[in-house]
C-alpha cells in the first residue's frame, strides 16, 4: 500500500505519471479503463437464489413436506390448505425482502457528482464518477470530496472530517511531508472521499478512487456476512428439537397404530394427524405480522425500522454503542464558557471586534458570531480583517473605535498570553484557567487586543504593539438536551452504555461524566492504547464505558468483541460508523447522518433524539415478550393435540380428532388468538427487569414447565371425557365432535392464560386485550359454523347433547385454567 502522504511534491508527481496540469484527456481515458469507474463495485445475486431464498426457513420446509403428505395420502383439502398457508408466507417473506435488500445495495453505490478538474491544462466539469489517479481537482467551500487526494496546493483549508473519523472539529489542512506511519486523523495533508471543505480553497491530486479508498475500505466492512438474528437462532433451535421428538413420536404412533391391528392405510392417515397437529403452522405467519405491526408502530415514534430482524434483537440489546458526535451531540460548536481577566471587560464585543465581520463560514467563527453582540452605541467602523497566520497561529481585525485604531487578535492561547504583557500573577491566572478548560474537554481561543498608530499590513510584526489580554473563549460540540435524559432512562433499563468517538481523551472523557457514562477517567480509553486483536480487546470492552480517538476499524472491531458476550446496538451517523453499524446486532442511524450511514442502519431515527432508541427498546422487549406468549401458546396446544392423540392410541381408544380438524385448530382457530397475543399490551414491569441474557433460551424452565402441565392438563381431561362417552356406549363420531370442541375451548382458555407469564388470568383482565378479543368472537364464530352449520359435514360433526357440550367445556376449561393460575402462584411465591 503507498502511503502517499510521505512522498514529496515531485516524488507524488512521478508515482501517479502526473503534474500540476492535471492529466491529458487521452491519459484519463486510458486509465478510466484501467481502474474502472470512481463508485463501489455492485454483487447481484442471482434471481433463481432469491427465488429459493424463503425455502431455507426450515418452517417452509416442513409445511411442504406436511403438504407432499397429504396429497400422496389423498388428502387433498388439507394439502391445500397447508399449500395456501406457504404461497402466503412467501409473499410476504418477498415483499420484506425488497425492502430489507437495499441496505446492502446503497452499501454499494456511491453518490455520483460533478467535480472540477484539470484536463489539458484546462479546468472543466465531469462526473465524479469519471476521476481517477492523478487528475487534478479543484477544491471550494462545501464541496464533498469525491476521491482519496493528496494537497498539492491549499488556501486556508479546513476540512470536515467528522463523518470519516469522528472528530468533530474542523481539521487544518497543509501541503507538507509526513513521516511514516501517521493515522488517518493525523494525515493532514490528504483529504478523503466523503469528507467535505469547510473553508477555503487548494487543489489535489486524486491518488486512489473507488473501492481503494478509505471510504471503499469502510464499505468492504460493511458487507460481511451477517448471522441470524438471536432470537431467530432460538426459535429455529427449538424447531430443530421439535422435528427430532416428532420423527421418535411419528414412529411410535405408526407402530402402536399397526400393533393394535389398524390397517397400513389408516396407521399412515394416523402419523399424518400426528405429525400436521405438531408442526405450528402459524407461528411463521403470525411472528411476521407480529413484527410488521410494530415496524408500524415504532414509525409512530420517529424510528423507521428496515429490518424485522432489528425488531428480534431490540427486546434483547444489553449495550448500546453511542458514537458522540451527531449522535449525544448537535454536531455543532457552541461556546461552553468564557473566561475575562477584569469584570470590566465586556467579552461579547470583544469577540465581536475580532471576528471582524457577520461573513464566516468556518466552524469556530460561527460560534463566536452566536455569541458576540456588537455594541450599537459605540461608534466604531472595521478598517481592515487579517487572515489567519500560521506563523502568528492568529487572525484579527482592526477597529476605528471613535477615531482610536485598535487591533482585535483571536487565536491560540499559548501564543497569545505570550504577545500580552502581564504580571506574573495574571500569567499564573490566566493560565491556570486555561489548563482548567482544557481538562473539561475544551478546545479554547484566547482574546487580545492592542491600540496602534498605524495600520498594519499583516500579522508578521505583532511583538512591539501593547497587546492586552481581554480573555478567553472555551468551545464544545454541544449536547442535546435529550441524551442525558435518555442514557439515564436506558440505564435503568439494565442496558449498559458505551460512548464511542474519534475526539480527544479529555474531551470524550468530559461529554461521558456529564452524561454519566464515564464517572472516572478510568473507564476512558484511546484508540491507540487499544489492542489489536478481538480476543485481547474482550477485557477492554468488558471494562472500559468511553472509547476516544477511534478509528472506523476500531470501531468495527470493539462491536465484534462486544457481541461475543452481549447483544449490541450501535449509534451513529457518519461514514466512519457504517461498519460498526452492519456488525452491531441493531445498527441505529441518525436522519440527519450521512445517506450511506442510514441505509446501512437497521433502524433510522427520524428525530435524531437519542431517547427514541429507549422508546425502541421497550417496543422491542414488548414484541420479545410477546413472542414468548405466542409460543407457550402454540406449542402447549400442540403438546396437547399430540397427547391427546398419543394417549388414545395407547389406550385403545379411536382417534379423538379426525386430521380435517386438527388442521381447522392449528390453521383457523389458532390463527385467530395467535396474532392478537402477539399485539398484547405491555406488562408494568418490563422496563424495570434486565435485560435477558444472551445465550438465555427463549424458553426458560418456567415457561416449559408450564406447556407441559398445560399439554397433560388438556390431553388428560379430553381423553377423560371421550373415554366416558365411548364406554357409555356413544359412537366414535359422537365423542369426537365433543372432543373438538374440547380441544377448542381449551386453547381459547389457555390464549388468555398467556397473557402475561406471571399476573393471574382475572387480574389480567384489567389490561384488556381488544385485539384479542376480537379474534376470540372470530373464532367462535367459526367454530359454532363448523359445529352447527351444514360445514360441519366436512368436519365429520354430529348433533350432540347440550348437556354433554358444556360438561365437556367446563372440565376441560377449568383444567387448562387451574393448571396454569397454580404454577404463576408457585412461582410468585418463589420469587
Amino acid at each position: 500500500m503507498q502511503l502517499w502522504h510521505t512522498l514529496n511534491l515531485a516524488e507524488l508527481f512521478h508515482s501517479l505519471g502526473s503534474s500540476e496540469a492535471g492529466l491529458s484527456s487521452e491519459q484519463a481515458s486510458h486509465r478510466l479503463s484501467q481502474y474502472g469507474y470512481n463508485e463501489l463495485p455492485q454483487k447481484k445475486l442471482a434471481f433463481w437464489k432469491k427465488l429459493l431464498e424463503p425455502f431455507k426457513s426450515i418452517f417452509i420446509m416442513l409445511l411442504l413436506a406436511a403438504a407432499a403428505i397429504s396429497f400422496i395420502s389423498g388428502k387433498q383439502l388439507d394439502g391445500t390448505i397447508i399449500a395456501v398457508i406457504i404461497a402466503i408466507n412467501m409473499a410476504i417473506y418477498y415483499s420484506q425482502q425488497q425492502a430489507t435488500n437495499r441496505v446492502i445495495k446503497s452499501l454499494k453505490k456511491h453518490s455520483e457528482q460533478i467535480v472540477q478538474v484539470l484536463r489539458d491544462g484546462q479546468i472543466v466539469n465531469i462526473s465524479s464518477r469519471l476521476l481517477v489517479p492523478g487528475d487534478v481537482i479543484i477544491l471550494g467551500e462545501g464541496q464533498k470530496i469525491p476521491a482519496d487526494a493528496r494537497l498539492i496546493h491549499q488556501d486556508n483549508l479546513f476540512m470536515d472530517e467528522a463523518a470519516l473519523t469522528g472528530e468533530s472539529l474542523p481539521v487544518k489542512k497543509a501541503v507538507s511531508i509526513l513521516s511514516a506511519p501517521k493515522q488517518l486523523y493525523e494525515r493532514d495533508n490528504m483529504v478523503f472521499s466523503g469528507t467535505y471543505v469547510l473553508s477555503g480553497a487548494g487543489r489535489a491530486m486524486v491518488t486512489t478512487t473507488g473501492s481503494h479508498t478509505e471510504f471503499g475500505a469502510i464499505a468492504k466492512l460493511a458487507i460481511r456476512p451477517e448471522p441470524k438474528s438471536p432470537v431467530q437462532q432460538k426459535i429455529d433451535a427449538i424447531v430443530s428439537k421439535l422435528i427430532k421428538v416428532l420423527a421418535i413420536l411419528a414412529v411410535a404412533v405408526f407402530g402402536l397404530s399397526l400393533a393394535r391391528g389398524i390397517e397400513l392405510n389408516e396407521a399412515l392417515r394416523f402419523v399424518l394427524s400426528f405429525s400436521v397437529s405438531a408442526i405450528p403452522e402459524d407461528l411463521p405467519i403470525a411472528m411476521t405480522i407480529v413484527l410488521v405491526l410494530g415496524m408500524r408502530r415504532m414509525a409512530k415514534y420517529n424510528a423507521l425500522v428496515r429490518s424485522t430482524d432489528a425488531i428480534e434483537n431490540l427486546g434483547l440489546i444489553t449495550v448500546v454503542a453511542v458514537d458522540k458526535t451527531g449522535t449525544l451531540t448537535k454536531n455543532r460548536l457552541e461556546i461552553a464558557a468564557a473566561w475575562t481577566p477584569s469584570q470590566d471587560i465586556n467579552l461579547s464585543q470583544v469577540s465581536y471586534h475580532a471576528l471582524g465581520d457577520e461573513n464566516v463560514l468556518e466552524p469556530f467563527d460561527k460560534a463566536i458570531k452566536r455569541f458576540a453582540q456588537k455594541d450599537f452605541s459605540a461608534p466604531t467602523s472595521l478598517i481592515k480583517k487579517y487572515p489567519f497566520n500560521q506563523q502568528q497561529r492568529a487572525s484579527g481585525a482592526l477597529w476605528n473605535n471613535g477615531g482610536k485604531k485598535t487591533m482585535y487578535l483571536k487565536g491560540a492561547p499559548e501564543h497569545l498570553l505570550n504577545l500580552c504583557r502581564l504580571s506574573g500573577t495574571d500569567t499564573d491566572g490566566a493560565e491556570n484557567q486555561l489548563r482548567s478548560l482544557v481538562a473539561k474537554g475544551f478546545r479554547v481561543i484566547a482574546l487580545a487586543s492592542a491600540e496602534v498608530d498605524s495600520t498594519p499590513e499583516n500579522l508578521d510584526n505583532l511583538q512591539s504593539l501593547p497587546w492586552k489580554l481581554q480573555g478567553l473563549l472555551a468551545f464544545a460540540d454541544e449536547l442535546r438536551p435529550e441524551s442525558q435524559p435518555a442514557i439515564a432512562a436506558a440505564q435503568a433499563a439494565g442496558v449498559s452504555v458505551k460512548m464511542i468517538t474519534g475526539d480527544h481523551f479529555d474531551t470524550a472523557f468530559h461529554i461521558g461524566r456529564l452524561l454519566n457514562i464515564s464517572p472516572h477517567k478510568e473507564q476512558v480509553v484511546q484508540g491507540s492504547e487499544l489492542p489489536a486483536t478481538e480476543e485481547e480487546l474482550v477485557p477492554y470492552v468488558k471494562q472500559k464505558t468511553v472509547f476516544a480517538r477511534i478509528l472506523p476499524n476500531q470501531k468495527f472491531n470493539i462491536l465484534s468483541a462486544l457481541k461475543r458476550s452481549e447483544i449490541t446496538a450501535m449509534t451513529g451517523d457518519g461514514v466512519n460508523d457504517v461498519p460498526a453499524l452492519v456488525n452491531a446486532n441493531v445498527g441505529i442511524a441518525m436522519a440527519g447522518g450521512s445517506d450511506i450511514a442510514k441505509d446501512a442502519g437497521d433502524i433510522i431515527l427520524l428525530d435524531n433524539n437519542f431517547a427514541s432508541i429507549v422508546r425502541a427498546i421497550s417496543e422491542g422487549r414488548i414484541i420479545y415478550d410477546n413472542i414468548r406468549k405466542m409460543l407457550f401458546y402454540l406449542l402447549a396446544t400442540t403438546l396437547g393435540e399430540v397427547l391427546t392423540i398419543i394417549g388414545a392410541l395407547a389406550a385403545g381408544l379411536p382417534l379423538p380428532v379426525t386430521a380435517i380438524m386438527i388442521l381447522w385448530i392449528n390453521l383457523v382457530t389458532d390463527t385467530a388468538l395467535v396474532i392478537p397475543l402477539g399485539l398484547e399490551p405491555p406488562e408494568a414491569d418490563h422496563m424495570n427487569r434486565p435485560p435477558r441474557h444472551p445465550r438465555a433460551p427463549i424458553l426458560d424452565r418456567l415457561i416449559l414447565t408450564r406447556i407441559v402441565l398445560v399439554g397433560i392438563a388438556m390431553s388428560a381431561s379430553i381423553l377423560g371425557v371421550f373415554a366416558f362417552l365411548i364406554q357409555a356406549g356413544y359412537s366414535s363420531e359422537y365423542a369426537q365432535t365433543i372432543a373438538f370442541a374440547m380441544l377448542v375451548f381449551a386453547q381459547w382458555v389457555n390464549a388468555f392464560n398467556a397473557r402475561s407469564e406471571r399476573q393471574s388470568l382475572i387480574r389480567r383482565l384489567f389490561y384488556p386485550n381488544y385485539k384479542l378479543l376480537v379474534g376470540l368472537a372470530l373464532a367462535a364464530t367459526a367454530q359454532a359454523l363448523a359445529m352447527f352449520s351444514p360445514l360441519k359435514n366436512i368436519f365429520g360433526v354430529q348433533s350432540v347433547e347440550l348437556g354433554h357440550l358444556l360438561s365437556g367445556l367446563a372440565i376441560t376449561g377449568v383444567s387448562v385454567y387451574l393448571t396454569a393460575e397454580v404454577h404463576k402462584f408457585v412461582k410468585r411465591s418463589t420469587d
